[in-house]
């Protein structure tokens, strides 16, 4: 009996040991787990990937990566709190690291934070940085026959775009002219239905550009500039001052909840709807063709992949956004309205008289825009006929 009594006792002893000792701490660790709390136990983001290394991940605090982990560090042409735009680059950052478990991190960076805006597509190309998120102007400004793969002017829907790019052959021409740069990388968003722009004064004909001094980017300054107009590139703060202190006489920044977004709206100017270009931004992510070609085709797919999402979310973001900032724009003073006729005529057989120059000193350029037109004849008239009016 008494010996009983003593192993009951020990018993007991080495239970209340074993519970305070194992099974309670592992029953706080899993409740601390169920409420995103666990404490670090040493695990790699490969055996946690949903608690502590997601966590540190959102909240930005540094984290020592795994050995197998490759980080990127990307540049981006725009803030993160830029809707549309810097946005999309934040956004990316978040899903390629949740596709890839952790184990691809694209690091985001500011504008300048890296290298001045200016110098990072070279820096991009000589390897100096990793990554670089822009809109495609910038890569057509490098090489003006990427025009069109920046966004046809005139006659084409998002839909008609992307379908060129995807399964047209838009996407191999702009592979093509990115590696003759030096470049690989994938289209990463799309913000659709720009406007016209902001101007002091409404026009009336094309003659009144004549002399004006109009912010605007891409095929847009182009056209502006063929039609007598003083282009300037200011960044989107520039710009802002610019239009406040009476600098420009014009801007074209984007579509309108991204203007609105910005604080161009302001009252006594004219905003002008619709732009004249379709898609109206295309945003890429460019990184030099030895760190592209460096990642595994598993990794070169979830970068795709998180890339093809950004598109799918930019497109349905402008979509639900446009009508309301619209509205406040209104609110605010501005006065909206559509392009006058002879306007919008004039600018079309610029872009018209400007692809033809271009088709006939340009070989890249004339490939492309046969691409384009091949796709867009038979495109369009299945448009008409699945979208009648």
């Amino acid at each position: 009996m008494r010996n009983a009594v003593i192993g009951l006792i020990i018993g007991i002893v080495a239970g209340i040991v074993l519970g305070t000792t194992v099974i309670a701490p592992r029953l706080a660790q899993n409740v601390k787990k169920e409420i995103g709390l666990a404490e670090s136990d040493g695990s790699t983001s490969k055996d946690l990937p949903d608690t502590a290394a997601t966590a540190e991940k959102e909240t930005g605090k540094p984290t020592d990566p795994a050995p197998d982990v490759v980080r990127l560090n990307m540049a981006s042409a725009f803030a993160e709190g830029l809707v549309g735009h810097g946005s999309l680059a934040k956004r990316l950052e978040k899903n390629v690291w949740r596709v890839s478990d952790g184990r691809l991190d694209i690091r985001f960076h500011p504008p300048g934070a890296l290298v001045k805006d200016a110098d990072a597509l070279d820096a991009v190309i000589s390897g100096a940085i990793d990554a670089y998120f822009t809109d495609m102007d910038a890569l057509a400004s490098r090489d003006p026959s990427m025009t069109l793969l920046a966004g046809p002017p005139f006659g084409a829907s998002v839909a008609a775009y992307l379908g060129w790019m995807a399964e047209g052959g838009g996407r191999e021409q702009m592979l093509e002219r990115m590696a003759e740069m030096g470049i690989a990388g994938a289209v990463c968003g799309i913000v659709p239905h720009a406007a016209g722009g902001w101007f002091k004064k409404p026009l009336k004909t094309a003659g009144d550009l004549k002399g004006m001094r109009i912010r605007a980017t891409g095929v847009q300054g182009d056209l502006y500039k063929k039609l007598g107009a003083d282009i300037v590139d200011f960044s989107y703060p520039e710009t802002l001052i610019a239009m406040e202190s009476g600098l420009v006489d014009g801007a074209q920044l984007s579509a309108p909840h991204v203007d609105l977004a910005l604080g161009a709206a302001r009252g006594g100017w004219t905003y002008y709807v619709p732009g004249w270009r379709t898609p109206a931004r295309v945003f890429v992510l460019a990184m030099s063709k030895d760190k592209w070609d460096g990642l595994s085709e598993v990794q070169r797919s979830q970068v795709q992949t998180a890339c093809s999402d950004n598109i799918r979310h930019a497109i349905a973001e402008g979509e639900a956004l446009q009508f309301d900032a619209l509205k406040e724009i209104i609110r605010k003073g501005a006065d909206v309205r559509p392009w006058p006729a002879e306007v919008t005529d004039a600018v079309g057989n610029a872009w018209r008289d400007m692809a033809a120059e271009m088709q006939k000193s340009s070989r890249p350029y004339s490939r492309i825009q046969k691409s384009w037109r091949q796709f867009i004849k038979g495109q369009s008239i299945w448009e008409e006929l699945a979208r009648p009016k």
